[in-house]
């Protein structure tokens, strides 16, 4: 028998949604009101969820867990300019989507005791990206 555990996870980040390819109006167009050229931030929550076999006996896995998250993920964006500060972005622009698909990439085979099954992030409360594999 297995488990599906999930947590939530916060961090501030900011962000330029532009192609430097299009012009002003091409940006507007595709990106409305967060086509800034200066950027914008989010107060994001991440969600991680995972699976794993049921093992009342093992208290300590979830601490294991959470410390991943944060050390291999949210300390990595948290406060930051994704475009300027995370390594991956600086060609790709930082949407909810490829973030999402970031965290799963930087998550994916990095837990001992459970397996990633998905990733969530909530830009704002109507804005979600889920990326699983």
């Amino acid at each position: 028998m297995e488990m599906y555990y999930s947590e939530k996870f916060e961090f501030s980040a900011m962000h330029q949604l532009w192609n430097n390819k299009f012009d002003d109006t091409q940006n507007y167009e595709m990106f409305g009101k967060c086509a800034n050229p200066a950027g914008h931030g989010h107060n994001y929550i991440l969600e991680v969820k995972v699976t794993r076999p049921i093992n009342l006996e093992d208290e300590h896995w979830i601490i294991e867990y959470q410390n991943v998250v944060k050390e291999i993920f949210v300390d990595i964006v948290d406060h930051k300019n994704l475009n300027m500060d995370v390594a991956g972005f600086e060609n790709l622009n930082p949407t909810v989507e490829n973030l999402a698909r970031f965290a799963w990439e930087s998550l994916a085979d990095k837990f001992n005791r459970c397996k990633l099954c998905s990733i969530t992030i909530w830009e704002n409360d109507r804005t979600y990206c889920t990326y699983s594999e």
